[in-house]
């Protein structure tokens, strides 16, 4: 009697192994707007006072901490951090990013909202986040596109006086055969010029005033020093400028009634920071990336959708192309569509170097990471109703087994989930097995929207951070926290008590079928929930009377993970009916743990259609609504579960049979949590 059909595993246990990113993509996503900003009528960053984050930063000093400020509590800090929505970190002053439009090539730096411009009546939680009436003022009756993305860590600032914006420097072949870096003064009294060596392709630079020093990546010149042409102008920093020709425009997309930034790269836009950045995760060292992307951007990337750490050099010719396994480590949220390149084994029965035919032409982006030989991309599929999603991921070389991890989940969430933590897989060269696993090289370079060959990887961008440790659980839930807290549901404390550590991405969504499937007769209409006024409940009902009605939702689950699952449903008085639910895994046994509740009484049955063993069952009652809460262990082999909603299609002793047609039951928020050692 168990629904498990078998496409769960095909269809939604996938993990995507992509060789070297080569993705293309064209055409004018419906999400991108006419652009915005805050001023400066040069290309060029510079500091404006009269846009000082001084009083953000107190402001911000007693609220939650930002993800940066949450990573470097943690000893793990942020080496970079981009983003066109929000600050980051507390302790950052300086503009969001530049835009410029298109009227008259006029330049404008983005700055977070603080008390003194939040505009009158505003809500004060958008302050620290992007001041979009300013950008929006600055580009009235016209377009902007974004030339330039600050780095909010901006660790070169100590060599400005505290100014933001990457610093300019000088590459100096010397007589000898040696090369040098020169800084210029910081016009900061008689101080002068600073000259370092360059050796093996590094520079270290120590701060004014500090006892830190920066490592500047000098790998590969853009341009190469000779005798005769033996000085290159660069900037030291990890901002990121727009490639030239056409920066992607700034679009806008709806957060809880304001609009926000959204930044939607086509294939050939990027930003590129590749020579000249600091502190960047080098060779096969520790390293740990988190960012958010939109969940169905329109011009996602067959191949990788990127940020993060890449080549020194965008230009294939100065690495081996598509066999060097780990010459970065970036973010990777795209569709996987790049059959050519590599395979999906969502079905263990296709060879593990044969793309399976369901990973073609699906409109579902992937979370993972591309390491240049191979892209790493796992299931199981965006909620149809999620805007934004995180993807988070960490490698540590500690022993000869490494450690990598790979996390997403919706944005507006506190929860994310492991979709691989493990020994890292074997490396793939188009295919073919590399002989060796995964293998961090990493040279340092930064980008976003381009693969590290320097190929189109569009992506749906809001923020992102590069951290040079590979950090805890701990501080990935704290920065997920924060994240949520942003993009997260609405302040309604029903709603926002709902989605609280909820694994379930549209648990207020039921009577929609396209984020709960509607399956075997199950169908549901928006019901009147727990607050007396909201429609956020469903009446959920079996219009043909099968025993096997329901509304299904499919979620990513771990093996030997306890999770708790809850589940509101009204109460009756005189007219009892049955209806129940389960929880079923895609382990080999497809294993299913069901539950079935007398709305009269509160008696609550496990469902004996299901093999699968609650370790706890229990119902009490919250008002007008049992409360349903049954604790369970997913089993060896499971990577996602279905959640089954059903209309009453069992009796008192827990087993399904065929019902009267229409008979209902309305629930409200089935949630399933992480069920830790100090409880779920």
């Amino acid at each position: 009697m168990s629904r498990g059909t078998g496409l769960i595993a095909v269809l939604l246990a996938m993990t995507v192994g992509l060789a070297a990113c080569n993705g293309d993509s064209s055409g004018t996503s419906a999400s991108q707007a006419t652009g915005v900003s805050n001023s400066s009528t040069s290309p060029s960053p510079t500091n404006d006072a009269a846009q000082s984050n001084d009083s953000t930063q107190a402001e911000q000093a007693t609220a939650s901490p930002l993800p940066c400020d949450a990573a470097a509590t943690a000893n793990t800090p942020c080496s970079a951090a981009h983003s066109v929505t929000r600050l980051l970190t507390k302790n950052y002053r300086g503009p969001l990013f530049q835009v410029r439009r298109a009227s008259d090539s006029a330049t404008q730096d983005v700055y977070p909202y603080t008390s003194g411009s939040l505009p009158n009546g505003a809500d004060r939680t958008l302050i620290g986040s992007a001041n979009v009436k300013s950008a929006n003022a600055f580009c009235n009756n016209t377009s902007c596109s974004v030339t330039y993305i600050y780095d909010q860590i901006d660790l070169v600032a100590p060599l400005k006086g505290g100014a933001f914006g990457n610093v300019p420097a000088t590459l100096t072949l010397n007589a000898d055969g040696t090369e040098s870096l020169t800084l210029p003064n910081s016009g900061s009294g008689k101080q002068k010029a600073t000259t370092v060596p360059v050796l093996n392709g590094f520079a270290t630079i120590t701060l004014p005033g500090t006892s830190g020093a920066l490592t500047v990546q000098l790998l590969q010149p853009p341009t190469a020093l000779t005798t005769q042409s033996p000085t290159l102008q660069l900037s030291i920093g990890n901002d990121l400028p727009a490639l030239p020709g056409t920066p992607a425009k700034l679009g806008f997309v709806p957060l809880q009634g304001v609009q926000i930034p959204a930044l939607g790269t086509l294939a050939g836009q990027a930003y590129r920071n590749r020579f000249g950045t600091v502190n960047q995760s080098i060779g096969d060292s520790d390293i740990a990336e988190y960012m958010v992307a939109g969940a169905h951007y329109s011009q996602s990337s067959t191949c990788c959708g990127t940020y993060g750490n890449m080549e020194s050099s965008a230009n294939p010719s100065t690495y081996a192309h598509g066999e060097v396994e780990g010459e970065m480590f970036a973010l990777a949220f795209s569709n996987g569509n790049a059959a050519v390149f590599g395979y999906c084994d969502g079905d263990s029965n296709q060879a593990p170097n044969v793309k399976d035919p369901v990973c073609n032409a699906l409109d579902i982006n992937w979370p993972g990471v591309d390491a240049e030989a191979g892209v790493y991309l796992y299931g199981p599929q965006q909620p149809p109703k999620e805007k934004f999603v995180t993807v988070l991921s960490k490698y540590s070389p500690v022993t000869a087994s490494n450690i990598f991890v790979v996390k997403g989940g919706s944005a507006s969430q506190s929860v994310l989930t492991a979709l691989y933590d493990q020994a890292p897989p074997e490396a793939l060269n188009f295919g073919n097995d590399a002989g060796h696993a995964f293998n961090g090289q990493w040279q340092g370079g930064l980008s976003l929207g381009e693969g590290g060959d320097g190929s189109g990887a569009p992506i749906q961008f809001f923020e992102g951070a590069i951290i040079t440790k590979a950090t805890s659980d701990t501080t990935d839930n704290a920065i997920q926290a924060s994240i949520a807290k942003f993009y997260g549901p609405p302040a309604d404390k029903a709603v926002a008590a709902c989605y609280a550590n909820n694994l379930i991405n549209s648990p207020l969504n039921l009577a929609t079928p396209d984020a709960w499937s509607q399956q075997n007769g199950g169908t549901a209409l928006p019901a009147t929930d727990v607050s007396g006024v909201n429609k956020g409940a469903a009446m959920v009902t079996s219009t043909n009377g099968s025993s096997v009605s329901n509304v299904r939702e499919i979620i990513r689950v771990q093996g030997g993970q306890s999770y708790s699952f809850t589940d509101y449903v009204l109460a009756t008085t005189n007219a009892a009916v049955f209806p129940g639910g389960s929880i079923q895994t895609d382990d080999p046994s497809g294993t299913e743990f069901g539950w079935v509740l007398n709305t009269n009484t509160g008696a609550v049955v496990r469902g004996t259609w299901g093999a699968g063993q609650a370790t706890s069952l229990s119902a009490v009652k919250s008002g007008n609504w049992w409360k349903v809460t049954m604790t369970l262990t997913a089993p060896a082999g499971s990577n996602n579960a279905s959640v089954f909603i059903d209309p009453p299609t069992s009796n008192a002793a827990g087993a399904r049979s065929q019902q009267a047609p229409y008979l209902s039951a309305t629930h409200y928020c089935p949630s399933l949590a992480i069920v830790t050692s100090a409880g779920a």
